[in-house]
């Protein structure tokens, strides 16, 4: 009777050693699965601000389209002439752009500067969309679509209107592997009219 009381009394030394390596092994897991979510979540939002920025550049864009200065007929030109690179993220050090906060600008510059000044406020600024390494590009070009040959202009005889402006918006996230790309009509000249 003593006997049996004395093999049930508690734990051995061994058995309580290897639930502690159970028991750490779980929360080792349990602790790379929340880093893991951590991360996740902060690439889901770096990936939704990079679909706000590219919509917001469309937007202004076309919003704009028919603004213009005294060497540029549109706002299409004058991009086409001025296009847009931020390079914030080739850089190691710094935060970027000098205009950070400065979206508007003075009221001496005309609308077409006024907008990249904003672009460079945002997207040539780290403190708006991280880099995560030097090989992230952020930038914005317009092409020129010509159904008849004009010179600086792409030919292609297929299109419907006398000029076509095809705009596109780049911003490559994590180390550049992912890319996000928005290709819009910027503007447009109708074939055989003036365009309103």
């Amino acid at each position: 009777m003593n006997l049996n009381k004395k093999n049930i009394l508690g734990l051995s030394l061994l058995e309580a050693l290897v639930s502690t390596a159970i028991i750490g092994i779980g929360f080792v897991a349990i602790l790379q699965m929340t880093n893991y979510s951590v991360q996740s979540m902060q690439t889901s939002g770096e990936r939704t601000k990079a679909n706000f920025m590219t919509n917001l550049v469309a937007e202004d864009v076309i919003g704009s389209r028919k603004s213009s200065t005294d060497s540029h007929s549109n706002f299409s030109n004058y991009l086409m002439a001025n296009q847009f690179n931020a390079d914030v993220c080739s850089a190691t050090t710094g935060s970027g752009s000098a205009d950070t906060g400065k979206i508007y600008g003075t009221t001496e510059e005309n609308t077409h500067a006024m907008k990249m000044r904003k672009w460079q406020a945002l997207l040539n600024n780290k403190n708006y969309l991280r880099c995560k390494g030097t090989s992230e590009t952020r930038n914005f070009r317009v092409y020129k679509i010509c159904r008849f040959p004009v010179s600086g202009c792409l030919q292609n005889t297929s299109i419907q209107d006398e000029e076509l402006y095809i705009g596109r918006v780049q911003i490559n996230l994590n180390e550049g592997r992912k890319r996000k790309y928005l290709y819009f009509q910027s503007d447009y000249k109708v074939l055989g009219k003036n365009k309103d």
